[in-house]
């Protein structure tokens, strides 16, 4: 959940405005109410009604849950309000020790104790006299994470759950360790310092809160001591591992531009209970690059089956809705995206079929392997900072970060090729090292040779076998290894190129491998291969009522041009200063990045990450934030800073907090510590 990936306090506002208590709203009737726990904290938790009550009229609740602490008094998102007009009760809970709930903040997101009271909030919603005792949850990021693990439990009273931009695999495909690789971002740096924050209506000078608050160890180290998946990232929970977990009935909205997409692919693929999945064009908000979708009018008929019991045939419409990209200019603040929508009957049925293409001794991408042959590359240790964001947002043109990777492209294709799913790239490959992740992108090669990254794939070596129990290479081993790229969709057109590049480092995006090394890649016959979901056209009158299906359109590329750039009102269409430094003498890079949080004046996070080619286990981060606000005529300010440094052998973090009023600092926590690399 990174900048790219989470908005907080004025980027994902659920409801804004604080105090409320009982308020009318054009929407419906707000009420702030606490909920005691079972340990005695109280919980607090915002309660949107419909406008117009009967008396003894019940609803069906909608939950959301996270620690952003977002105000209660208005809707944020559009399809919130639709929900309380339909007749339907909205809650949001703030998680203990976050906004107005008592209790101490967790040193992690996804804590047991924050499932333990959703399962207690769960139960107090069903037996309310305005509640018809059937709940569902929903939400976005954190809160979509909240749902399907709490999902997973189920709680009898939870009927259905709707998910945006969610996974409930929380170790190889959040932001902690994306595929197994220790990552560090904005997001790092904005829950170290601002889930912390006391909420406007509160003194931020109160010794119990701050205890319960300031003083509690940042998320950052608690996740820097488990490097490798575990009990600790809920594996019981995910539906690849446990089907049961799926058993509740799940709509996952995901997006091409979103890290978390893989897991509505595998949620149509495992789950038990029923699954209804749609992937539009956007990035982590859901709406941005376009073109938009009613996704209040597709959740409300999940909602009514499930929870209303309406018999609108929910489950008898299309299983999948995904919108088809075609190729376009990689501008990263592109506003809108060319493609067609989509709809799958049933995503097992799908005709998708593997293609397979073999990396080939002329760095061809072709159907012939050809003669056997081995590439080499010399990693070095700043490949990738010219690629972008890794997997998420829009990335720029690929050709600067592929320039320093093995490259390997199509002949001109002769005609149309679709493809829908997850590429796998299937390598045959040593190292001279006894430690190595590889990294594989996916890209569009136009004919004036513009190239836009489709996806990509990483793989911690260590983890080959197992991500639980990762284990070194042997140097100069040959070993088979499985890159499963990212879900995508694509419509490759007649004289563009297919493009895959093969290397050991895409930074900053992963933290990089501690030894400089030679990778050695077997090409042609018995060597290393790329399969590609490819899937048949479909008839464009499918593509129109498919786009119908879902109250959006289809563009056409000229028309995804014509509308050119523009950024989104929040971080998750990237930063706000972006620069690259180069040391040709030091052979060194450093990248910095701004990022646009919760301050409506500008960069409130930044971050700054740097490497050494020749020593790639020197690499560094360095991440700052700050938050302002005033409290009974002083000016109160929130300071963090998160340090990270490495050498062959261990991490070095250090995190610094700081309360200030009227520019002072009043308060101060500092945590440092040695953490050994665990094949990171």
């Amino acid at each position: 959940m990174s900048g790219q990936i989470l908005g907080l306090v004025a980027t994902y506002t659920f409801l804004a405005a604080w105090p409320a208590s009982a308020t009318e709203a054009r929407q419906g009737k707000f009420s702030q109410e606490k909920i005691v726990m079972k340990d005695g904290v109280q919980l607090q938790i915002c309660i949107a009604r419909p406008p117009t009550v009967r008396p003894k009229q019940r609803f069906p609740v909608l939950l959301t849950v996270d620690g952003y602490a977002n105000p209660c008094g208005s809707f944020g998102r559009p399809w919130y309000a639709e929900y309380v007009n339909a007749g339907y009760v909205v809650a949001y809970l703030s998680i203990r020790g976050t906004g107005g709930s008592e209790g101490k903040l967790a040193d992690r997101e996804y804590s047991m104790a924050e499932l333990d009271d959703t399962l207690e909030v769960v139960n107090w919603l069903s037996s309310q006299s305005w509640s018809t005792g059937r709940i569902g949850m929903f939400g976005t990021s954190w809160s979509g994470f909240t749902a399907m693990l709490v999902g997973a439990k189920k709680p009898p009273a939870l009927k259905a759950i709707v998910t945006f931009m969610a996974t409930e695999n929380t170790y190889s495909e959040d932001v902690r360790f994306p595929s197994g690789i220790l990552h560090m971002d904005d997001y790092t740096v904005a829950a170290d310092s601002m889930l912390f924050v006391t909420p406007p209506d509160q003194d931020p000078f109160d010794e119990e809160i701050l205890r319960n608050r300031f003083d509690q160890q940042p998320m950052s180290l608690t996740f820097l001591r488990q490097q490798r998946d575990g009990e600790f990232w809920h594996r019981g929970l995910r539906r690849d591992l446990n089907p049961s977990a799926g058993d509740v009935p799940t709509m996952m909205v995901g997006a091409w531009h979103d890290p978390y997409r893989n897991a509505a692919i595998r949620a149509l693929e495992n789950s038990n209970g029923p699954v209804r999945v749609v992937i539009g064009p956007w990035n982590h908000s859901s709406d941005y690059p376009g073109p938009t979708a009613d996704l209040g009018r597709v959740t409300l008929d999940w909602w009514d089956y499930f929870l209303k019991g309406k018999q609108n045939g929910v489950l008898e419409k299309p299983q999948v809705s995904v919108f088809m990209r075609r190729p376009y200019r990689p501008i990263i603040s592109r506003s809108q995206i060319p493609g067609e929508w989509r709809s799958i009957t049933r995503w097992n049925n799908a005709p998708i079929r593997p293609q397979i293409f073999s990396l080939t001794e002329s760095h061809a991408l072709a159907p012939i392997a050809g003669p056997t042959s081995d590439h080499r590359l010399r990693m070095i240790a700043s490949t990738g900072v010219g690629a972008g964001l890794g997997w998420i947002d829009v990335s720029p043109d690929q050709r600067e970060g592929d320039a320093t990777a093995l490259v390997y492209e199509s002949s001109p294709l002769t005609s149309e090729l679709q493809i829908l799913g997850s590429p796998v790239a299937s390598l045959l490959s040593s190292v001279d090292v006894d430690h190595a992740n590889w990294f594989v992108k996916l890209s569009d090669v136009a004919p004036d040779g513009t190239t836009t990254l489709v996806t990509g794939g990483a793989l911690n070596g260590a983890q080959r076998q197992s991500s639980v129990e990762p284990e070194p290479l042997v140097p100069g081993t040959r070993y088979p290894l499985e890159v499963k790229l990212y879900a995508t969709s694509w419509i490759f057109q007649p004289g563009h190129r297919m493009r895959i590049s093969v290397s050991n480092a895409l930074f900053p995006s992963y933290w990089p491998s501690a030894k400089p090394l030679v990778m050695t890649l077997g090409v042609g016959e018995g060597g290393s291969t790329l399969a590609l979901p490819v899937i048949p056209p479909q008839a464009p009158e499918s593509a129109e009522n498919a786009a119908v299906d879902v109250a959006s359109r289809n563009l056409t590329v000229a028309e995804a041009e014509a509308a050119g750039s523009g950024h989104a009102k929040t971080t998750w269409n990237g930063p706000v200063r972006s620069q690259i430094l180069r040391d040709d003498l030091k052979r060194t890079t450093t990248v910095t990045r701004g990022y646009q949080w919760a301050s409506p004046d500008g960069e409130d996070v930044s971050v700054e990450y740097s490497v050494a080619d020749d020593d790639p286990a020197k690499a560094s981060f360095v991440g700052r934030s700050f938050m302002k606000s005033k409290w009974q005529g002083h000016d109160v300010e929130w300071r963090g800073t998160t340090e990270l440094k490495s050498d062959a052998e261990a991490l070095y973090y250090q995190h610094v907090r700081q309360l200030l009023k009227d520019g002072k600092v009043v308060r101060e926590r500092e945590w440092k510590e040695r953490v050994p690399r665990d094949f990171q």
